[in-house]
């Protein structure tokens, strides 16, 4: 079990066999690196002092990017970062989630739809592309 959440996530996400080289928080921006951010907020406190929580994770991958007409290349970038999105969500649906330390139970890691997959090309080789997704939580 890990010793805090980032950590427990980072380890979640590097059996995936989709993920190569992962930063936390920061990155070099280079093919093929992935980088997490996370945030945290309260959606109920209990009377008995625990809460309901959401760890939110952006995913951010830099792939190669092509300007070419007729090239593949952005196709595959999406159908990279695609195939991490449905290991999440492969995840969630096997009740496999990141090992959080004593005190807190995962309850569901779910995907957040309308923040997936959004390209911003860095220059004219690389670009970067992210997913996010929360992992809901109870803390006691």
């Amino acid at each position: 079990m890990a010793s805090n959440k980032h950590e427990a996530v980072w380890e979640w996400l590097m059996t995936c066999p989709y993920i190569g080289d992962m930063f936390f928080n920061a990155s070099r921006a280079e093919d093929g690196n992935t980088q997490l951010v996370p945030s945290e907020r309260v959606v109920h406190e209990f009377l008995d002092g625990s809460s309901e929580r959401d760890y939110t994770v952006a995913l951010t991958r830099f792939l190669a990017y092509s300007q070419d007409p007729n090239d593949q290349a952005n196709i595959q970038a999406v159908v990279d970062l695609e195939a991490v999105a449905d290991w999440v969500d492969s995840q969630n649906d096997a009740g496999s989630f990141p090992q959080f330390p004593q005190g807190s139970t995962v309850n569901e890691v779910r995907l957040l739809p309308n923040e997936s997959g959004y390209m911003v090309a860095q220059d004219m080789t690389l670009a970067k592309y992210m997913i996010q997704f929360t992992i809901n939580y109870t803390k006691e």
